[in-house]
């Protein structure tokens, strides 16, 4: 009991005043989302993106041709231009435009992934931060009990320091204790809250420490020497995964040069050869096919390259989000970065994609 009075003594109030020091480092701390939180974005994402597809078609006035499906329409605006998205957007090409319908479905498409792409990489920041923070509030709380303090005593001060999430989670748990409240359901709900399977383990070992009595040390410090390993093991597998997103920034731009150059020195040119050279045929004799090049707009290349793009951003985030970080979902930030450079290099003024012909 008399330990009790003291910890009551020494615990913070959850929502009661902190030091400067103490408010700075909450403000810093990554929130994590539920999942009624990330369920709504998706939903969310999937009715933007079925609005833009309508909303691009429609103002596109995209009309569906079996040779093609892609969008070919080539119409230009009343000063004979075509319409960009840095180049007076508000103004309408008069027909079918395939830049203006596949660059608002871009553009739904970043739009649906911004709350996505928030939410799953809060949600890593958060565990991230957990993981980062684990190795050395084991070893601080070794440190205070090898200098004579009790264990609930060393999760106070904790609690007062900046381990990320870690702290306000031991905080409530010895709060909880203070109050009477059973020391290991305590300490595994907080852990628990925090949403890292390590944490479960660190329950488990605080809870195994506490009830050693003269053999806190030996438990601790084994879980110290653990936790070091495991953490210096996932830093060396950072720094060698790390340069596979500069490798898929990278193939997106080769790509993307790429495709303006087939665009501005090949398909271009071929739409402006004279008419007597732009049948070409193929095959042999009784199974002989022509293709008339004058025939195959450019905008039906420029779409292919456009949509080629966007799968080739989209995927190629959720792949570096795989391999270097873990988790697919947090890979949407790189997604959206790729997705935002296309629509750049597809509709710059003078020397986008869509403005070659």
């Amino acid at each position: 009991m008399i330990e009790i009075m003291t910890l009551e003594t020494s615990i913070p109030r959850a929502d009661g005043p902190r030091s400067d020091n103490s408010y700075k480092q909450r403000k810093n701390v990554a929130r994590y989302f539920d999942d009624n939180w990330k369920y709504a974005t998706y939903i969310g994402a999937g009715i933007t993106i079925l609005l833009s597809l309508v909303l691009g078609l429609s103002l596109g006035k995209y009309r569906p041709e079996i040779k093609y499906i892609v969008p070919t329409g080539n119409a230009t605006r009343a000063d004979n231009t075509t319409w960009i998205l840095f180049n007076r957007p508000w103004i309408l090409p008069s027909g079918s435009s395939a830049s203006l319908t596949d660059t608002v479905i871009a553009i739904g498409i970043i739009i649906a992934l911004i709350p996505v792409a928030y939410v799953t990489y809060s949600n890593y920041r958060y565990v991230k931060s957990v993981e980062k923070n684990i190795p050395r509030f084991l070893r601080d709380i070794l440190e205070s009990t090898d200098s004579g303090i009790i264990l609930p005593s060393a999760l106070i001060r904790t609690s007062l320091s900046d381990y990320g999430p870690i702290s306000r989670e031991m905080g409530i748990a010895m709060t909880k204790f203070s109050l009477g409240y059973d020391f290991k359901d305590s300490v595994m709900e907080s852990c628990a809250r925090l949403k890292h399977p390590f944490m479960l383990q660190v329950g488990m070992i605080i809870v195994e420490a506490y009830s050693a009595g003269g053999k806190m040390h030996d438990v601790l410090n084994s879980s110290v020497v653990l936790f070091n390993g495991l953490e210096q093991y996932t830093e060396e597998k950072e720094s060698e995964l790390r340069p596979y997103t500069q490798l898929v920034y990278i193939s997106i731009v080769i790509f993307l040069v790429i495709a303006l150059i087939i665009n501005s020195q090949f398909i271009a040119p071929l739409s402006h050869l004279p008419a007597g050279t732009q049948g070409t045929t193929f095959g042999s004799a009784g199974s002989r096919f022509s293709i008339n090049l004058a025939a195959i707009p450019p905008s039906y290349f420029e779409s292919i390259f456009f949509i080629a793009g966007m799968f080739e951003s989209i995927f190629g985030g959720i792949v570096v989000g795989k391999i270097v970080d873990g988790s697919a979902t947090a890979g949407l930030r790189h997604s959206l970065i790729l997705l935002v450079i296309t629509v750049i290099v597809f509709n710059a003024p003078g020397i986008g994609i869509f403005t070659v012909r």
